[in-house]
């Protein structure tokens, strides 16, 4: 490691390092000598700490050493040090050469000092002090930092003679700085820094695997546009790894989502390669076999592979595992490549034809031993040939027990299976079993659109008395349809009805019907799924009975039945909470009906818990494209939590993979709960883009998640200040035809509305839509009339404030809960009571803090900042100061005219009247226009001091 081989980029995740290394450069500088090693496993980042390392010496004016071992120099006397050393010396002054070439010893190694030849026989003792010695007069008075890397590659004597300096540090302000591999290190400097380490005389940084938020850290300046679900999978990928991190970013370009299908970035491969290719023959050939057999591999099995004896199997184990290309597990005869890069570039390290014989030999010596199909169908996978029917039944079998883990290599298995089936009348049934699979397998792994095209090429195959099978393909078409956003093909699944109808597949269907129906925006009677329900209960399957049940309760709340509904969830959720994670997996479509429906009855935190267990689930168990409305319905639940920076995550990696997924209605799930998380995080702008795109893909059919993004567009607005742009939002949504769970929140939303446009009536309008509400929207109606009511009686609006607030507590709904004391805030401060006013904003900032909702937190500062202002004075004092305009603007205002209708009627401009407006505030001691209105008021009821202001 030269000086100039110093990089510009910063260094991510080692904070705690760059401390260390920064406090012994300074104690160097003081004086003392000190050694520090650093260790890690290959592309962690050692090579990359002692670079900062070399820029703290320099800039400490230190003279810095450095140099780097490398296998081909294993067998060159000193040579770590040579090149470490030797060209400083020669550019040293005469004087100060001439008097260390005096040394015999030195000039036997350093050529640069005498001239002549090097590696002349020398006494290691001597050499060693001499060396030493040397070492402190370089140091001088400034210091010297020695800095030598990749140790592990270091030659017998420089290993010895580094392990003599780290034993006896030489005298002065030396810093000696060396990183290398810890399972390659050399042993007798192994040993020596673990013992002094131990004796506190050796720092050592052990460098770890980067933690996700040092990864982001990375990837903002790598690839700042990755979203966090591609964020996650490099780092994922990468192992935490710096190196393997950057090359697998850098092969990330604008909207691909993974890197070349052949594998890592030509980068990498050549850096690896270029290690593997170094092995000895016979080493090599025994980790192609194991790359060919796979993570983890067993050490006789590669024997047979490669036709090796057992011995120089283990030989070359020993050698793989020296150099940290494998690592053995536990005492086993097991190993594994030290990460999945490392066994792909040993894979690719071999020919397409040798691959295959390879592949062809696991095969036979896997059948041999009577292998598990999942262990035979990678290498049938690449060996098959087309007429192979006992290939064909293993890739099923072994499809089919991955499916679940892993849908992208089951679809893999089966359309080679489907390749290989012979084309002939006998394997019809095969062939239909094999396709079906395949489409499943297909959906699984979120490829709809190739899912939908094998349905249908499979549907004729069918026979019509295969009940089973034609109920698996009609489910699966309808599920289709729903995320893709087509018609759901209703039609052959109401007449498989008629001959299944109690079956566990006919119950599977009506539960399919009657989503889509909902889904659509029609309103499903809760009756008609009763003999659904009575049929799950005999049936006896938990988790259909749980699904049944969620689909129940989701009709119910569509009908406004609420105590039904409430009843049908709360059995739900008993049911699937009992599931053990495998077969939750199964019922991963129940479950998300069901947290919709715990967040629109109130019970936001049983679908916190339960939409966190199963995103977990699917996270560890390969479900990759359930994760978007896995996402989007565990961050509606946060956020009805009032968890809104965990709402923000899951909607953000939502959203990210919603959108790369067929489908209009996915896609506008996901950007709808992005547009909420982000609308509450205080991000308006992009909010307002997230919201637009949701309507785009919602398009212009009236159905359930057209109207959620049109409300979600609505909401972001508002808490933008459009005020109209709000109205003309929840217009479009159709609020009569809003289902009964959104028209509280959109009154509500309305009241809000108003009350910016000025429009007290309108506002108290709204507010009584809400009077006949379930009383789960109780709190939401208190809240609503509560900011109707602040200037003209707040007093009460307080009282209903606080109502509010204890409804939303009671439900776990924490940001309704610090807008209601928000409200309570400004009602008390109308009121005149400024001290419990200043109490409710700081009780409000406390649980905003928590939630998280910075919009709500800037109104708080806001409010705080005017009460802070406000000075009691005589009311009639400030009527007084009035001015006639301001009276005339003033009648106005409380005959109900806008600012625009105002400045009309009076012949000025729209400033100038919010201008007037503005010190009519300030002269009554008011903050809103109803207060002004109502302050007119009462004066005219004693005697009218005001006319109508025309």
């Amino acid at each position: 490691m030269r000086a100039g081989d110093a990089t510009t980029r910063t260094i991510f995740g080692r904070s705690k390092e760059l401390r260390a290394i920064s406090q012994v450069v300074k104690e160097v500088s003081r004086g003392l000598s000190r050694v520090v090693e650093v260790v890690g496993e290959p592309g962690i980042g050692k090579t990359r700490l002692l670079v900062e390392l070399h820029r703290d010496a320099a800039a400490s004016r230190m003279t810095v050493l450095a140099g780097r071992s490398s296998e081909a120099d294993r067998h060159v006397p000193f040579a770590l040090f040579t090149d470490a050393i030797d060209q400083h010396l020669a550019g040293l002054p005469p004087a100060e050469r001439e008097r260390l070439a005096a040394d015999p010893a030195l000039g036997a190694v350093f050529p640069h000092l005498t001239g002549g030849p090097a590696h002349r026989p020398v006494d290691r003792r001597e050499f060693f002090r001499a060396v030493r010695d040397m070492l402190s007069a370089l140091a001088g008075g400034t210091g010297l930092a020695l800095v030598l890397d990749d140790v592990h590659w270091a030659d017998q004597e420089s290993a010895e003679l580094l392990a003599h300096l780290v034993w006896h540090p030489p005298a002065g302000p030396v810093l000696l700085a060396l990183a290398h591999r810890p399972k390659q290190a050399v042993p007798a400097l192994s040993a020596a820094l673990s013992l002094l380490a131990r004796q506190g005389l050796v720092q050592t940084l052990d460098l770890k695997p980067l933690e996700p938020c040092a990864s982001d850290e990375m990837l903002d300046a790598l690839a700042p546009s990755a979203g966090p679900g591609l964020r996650a999978a490099l780092h994922r990928a990468s192992g935490g790894n710096p190196f393997y991190l950057e090359v697998l970013a850098s092969r990330w370009n604008g909207d691909q989502q993974q890197h070349e299908p052949d594998g890592p970035c030509p980068r990498l491969t050549a850096t690896l390669h270029a290690e593997l290719c170094a092995l000895p023959e016979q080493t090599r050939t025994a980790a192609q076999a194991a790359a060919v057999l796979g993570d983890p591999f067993d050490v006789d099995l590669v024997g047979e592979v490669t036709g090796l004896p057992l011995a120089a199997v283990f030989t070359a184990m020993d050698e793989l595992a020296a150099r940290d290309v494998v690592r053995q597990l536990g005492t086993s005869s097991r190993f594994a490549f030290r990460h999945p890069v490392v066994r792909h570039v040993t894979y690719r390290t071999m020919g397409a034809g040798a691959r295959i014989a390879a592949h062809a030999k696991a095969t036979a010596v896997l059948g041999r031993r009577g292998a598990s199909s999942r262990l035979l169908a990678p290498h049938l996978d690449r060996t098959a040939s087309v007429g192979d029917v006992a290939a064909v039944a293993v890739l099923v079998e072994a499809a089919e027990s991955a499916v679940h883990r892993d849908p992208g290599i089951a679809a893999q298995w089966l359309r080679t299976a489907a390749r290989l089936l012979p084309d002939r009348r006998e394997h019809v049934a095969d062939r239909r079993r094999v396709l079906l699979a395949l489409s499943e397998a297909l959906a699984r792994d979120g490829k709809l659109v190739e899912s939908e095209s094998v349905a249908a090429e499979v549907a004729p195959l069918l026979d019509e008395s295969d009940l089973q099978a034609r109920g698996r393909l009609a489910r699966l078409r309808a599920a289709n349809s729903r995320l893709l956003g087509g018609p759901a093909p209703n039609a052959e699944a109401e007449k498989l009805i008629a001959a299944v109808d109690e079956s566990a597949v006919g119950v599977a269907l009506r539960v399919e019907i009657a989503i889509d129906e909902l889904l659509s925006g029609a309103r499903v009677d809760p009756a008609a799924l009763v003999h659904v329900l009575d049929a799950t209960e005999r049936l006896g399957d938990q988790g259909q009975r749980a699904t049944a049940l969620a689909a129940a309760g989701l009709a119910a709340i569509g009908a406004s039945m609420f105590d039904e509904a409430e009843q049908f969830a709360t059995t739900a959720s008993e049911l699937f909470e009992q599931l053990p994670d495998g077969e939750l997996l199964t019922w991963l479509d129940g479950v998300v009906w069901l947290c919709w429906c715990l967040v629109y009855l109130g019970d936001p935190v049983v679908a916190q818990r339960l939409a966190d267990r199963v995103v977990g689930l699917a996270r560890t168990s390969g479900r990759t494209p359930d994760l978007p409305r896995l996402f989007t319905t565990a961050s509606s639940a946060h956020l009805a939590a009032g968890a809104v920076g965990t709402a923000a995550r899951l909607a953000d990696e939502g959203a990210e993979r919603g959108t790369q997924l067929p489908g209009t209605r996915l896609g506008a799930m996901t950007l709808t709960a992005q547009c909420r998380a982000l609308t509450w995080q205080g991000k308006s702008e992009r909010a307002l883009e997230a919201g637009l795109a949701a309507t785009r893909s919602a398009g212009s059919v009236r159905e359930l998640w057209r109207s959620f993004a049109w409300m979600a567009l609505a909401e972001a607005r508002l808490l933008a200040g459009d005020a109209q742009g709000c109205a003309d939002a929840i217009d479009a949504a159709g609020f009569a035809q809003l289902y009964p769970a959104l028209r509280a929140e959109a009154a509500e939303m309305m009241v809000r509305a108003c009350l910016l446009l000025g429009d007290t009536h309108a506002a108290r309008e709204w507010s009584e839509t809400m009077r006949d509400n379930d009383e789960r929207y109780a709190g939401l109606f208190a809240l609503a009339q509560a900011q109707v009511l602040v200037d003209t009686d707040p007093n009460a609006a307080a009282a209903r404030a606080a109502a509010a607030e204890q409804a939303f507590l009671c439900r776990g709904s924490r940001l309704l809960a610090g807008r209601a004391r928000l409200v309570a805030a400004n009602a008390l401060a109308a009121a005149g009571k400024r001290a419990k006013a200043a109490a409710e904003l700081f009780r409000a900032e406390q649980l905003l803090i928590e939630c998280g909702a910075l919009p709500l937190l800037d109104q708080v500062a806001a409010d705080q900042r005017r009460l802070a202002r406000i000075r009691p004075a005589p009311e009639a004092a400030g009527l007084d100061a009035l001015t006639t305009r301001e009276k005339q603007v003033a009648g106005l205002v409380t005959n109900g005219h806008t600012n625009r209708q105002i400045a009309q009627r009076l012949g000025v401009s729209d400033k100038t009247v919010e201008a007037h407006l503005a010190r009519v505030f300030s002269k009554l001691g008011v903050g809103s226009r109803a207060a002004v209105a109502s302050a007119v008021a009462r004066l005219r009821a004693v005697g009218g001091l005001l006319g109508e202001g025309a």
